[in-house]
């Protein structure tokens, strides 16, 4: 894991950049809001975190 990684920062600033992805969790219900930030906890790059994102729009919640 990244010293300093932060899942949450990460994904905060990957929306920023991705108003695609964006769009679509600020879309979502509030339980599909917590399960997409449980999935987050499981990731262990920025790297990950930014595939992640890339893929949000397609996630099948």
């Amino acid at each position: 894991m990244e010293e300093n990684f932060s899942p949450a920062i990460v994904f905060g600033a990957c929306l920023r950049s991705n108003g695609e992805a964006a769009q679509f969790y600020d879309a979502c219900s509030s339980q599909q809001r917590q399960a997409i930030l449980c999935q987050l906890q499981k990731l262990r790059s920025t790297q990950e975190v930014e595939q992640f994102v890339d893929h949000l729009p397609s996630a099948a919640l």
